[in-house]
């Protein structure tokens, strides 16, 4: 990979004035935080980033499941052009519904605020990104468009909706990226080049039910989901490391004296490797069957009947720590004085990876912990640092000449 301005002394401007504007970033973030973004329901915090986008200067589109996009082509005309873009993304949605409160509270150098982080931090940084990019001394060296895009449905239910739209679309116009870098929360070491794969079941039981007492033999769909969460746990102690089960959520039953005519459990199923994720799905399926067959073979004519409805499914990819991407993003971290860190994850990037794009996630500076609970805190000492990081790398991939040749 050769770059067009070598030691990239040009930027240091551009990066000095971010550094300076740190307590400006955070407000920018806290405020995006406080507008309720739940997965399905993004389309508040959608609109108040394309206003803002739109105030400095881009032309902003929404597309049809409501994604936020700009697109910074070079100025002039480069010395060899590649039209494919480099696309950025960040997604707009959090775990929390509409219910949850998102009051900001400080402590020390802490903000605390349910989103603060994942991914507040990550859309405070595309804002930054969506000035900088469109700074004459950038535009000019850019060798490729660079397409910024705030998805929606990263989250749990949303099955990364978004990401899966914009690349749809890019592939429908014949215009797929050279490559993609998510932004996803606070950090400035790692960088996430294995896509983790994961596929979310509901697993339900229905049967007759009847009275406690004068029915009691009638097959307890409740029993049948309590027998597939006994196996499911014996089969996540025996799939680690390489891949993770877990029953996240269940409900059942109408009333305290009835034999209940249904129960439901939630699973998470994750892995690397698509086939050990295929492995354990088939497992699940068979747990399943067991568990309605045994629960009923006192009373065959009353065969509890037994579904799964699949609730996401995240395709795995990775990128060898060798690649060009991988290896830009590494030249990023120590140009910050930072030692960079292989990670691994679930992101926007993951749809990227699946259909053999080159892609990472990053963070964006600063740090912080509980993300997706109510608890959730960023820190924001040195956030300056990951924040440059960014830009570093972003700016790197659009100007130069020949990407991974």
């Amino acid at each position: 990979m050769t770059t067009t301005d070598s030691g990239k002394n040009w930027l240091t401007p551009l990066l000095d004035t971010w550094r300076a504007r740190r307590a400006w970033i955070l407000e920018q973030q806290i405020a995006i935080a406080r507008v309720a973004a739940p997965t399905g329901n993004e389309s508040e915090r959608a609109a108040m980033l394309q206003q803002d986008w739109f105030a400095c200067g881009h032309l902003v589109t929404r597309d049809c499941v409501g994604n936020v996009i700009a697109r910074v082509d070079p100025s002039g005309t480069p010395t060899r052009p590649d039209r494919r873009p480099l696309v950025c993304l960040a997604h707009l949605d959090t775990v929390f519904d509409d219910r949850e409160p998102l009051a900001v509270r400080q402590e020390g150098a802490r903000t605390y605020c349910p989103g603060i982080g994942d991914n507040g931090r990550g859309l405070a940084a595309m804002s930054v990104l969506a000035r900088a990019l469109l700074q004459p001394e950038v535009r000019a060296r850019l060798r490729r468009p660079i397409e910024l895009v705030l998805t929606v449905g990263e989250e749990g239910e949303g099955n990364l909706r978004g990401a899966r739209q914009w690349f749809d679309d890019a592939a429908a116009r014949d215009a797929m990226p050279v490559a993609a870098v998510a932004i996803d929360g606070p950090g400035d070491r790692t960088i996430v080049h294995h896509a983790v794969g994961s596929r979310r079941w509901r697993i339900a039981f229905t049967g007759a039910g009847g009275h406690s007492w004068a029915n009691a033999s009638t097959p307890n769909p409740v029993h049948a989901a309590g027998a597939c969460i006994a196996a499911i746990a014996r089969l996540a102690e025996a799939s680690r490391p390489s891949g993770v089960v877990a029953v996240t959520r269940m409900n059942g039953g109408e009333h305290l004296t009835g034999v209940p005519t249904h129960a439901w459990i939630d699973i998470d199923l994750r892995s690397l490797e698509p086939a050990r994720l295929q492995t354990m799905s088939d497992e699940v399926t068979r747990i399943v069957r067991r568990a309605a067959l045994d629960t009923s073979q006192h009373h065959p004519a009353l065969a509890l009947r037994y579904s799964i409805t699949t609730l996401g499914d995240r395709p795995a990819g990775m990128i060898d720590d060798r690649h060009p991407l991988v290896l830009a993003a590494w030249s990023a971290t120590r140009a910050v004085g930072l030692e960079p860190q292989s990670a691994s994850g679930s992101t926007d990037a993951n749809v990227p990876l699946a259909r053999g794009i080159p892609a990472i996630a990053i963070g964006a500076g600063g740090s912080g912990s509980a993300a997706h609970t109510a608890s959730e805190w960023y820190d924001d000492t040195d956030s300056n640092v990951g924040l440059e990081r960014a830009i570093r790398l972003i700016v790197a991939l659009g100007t130069t000449e020949r990407l991974f040749s």
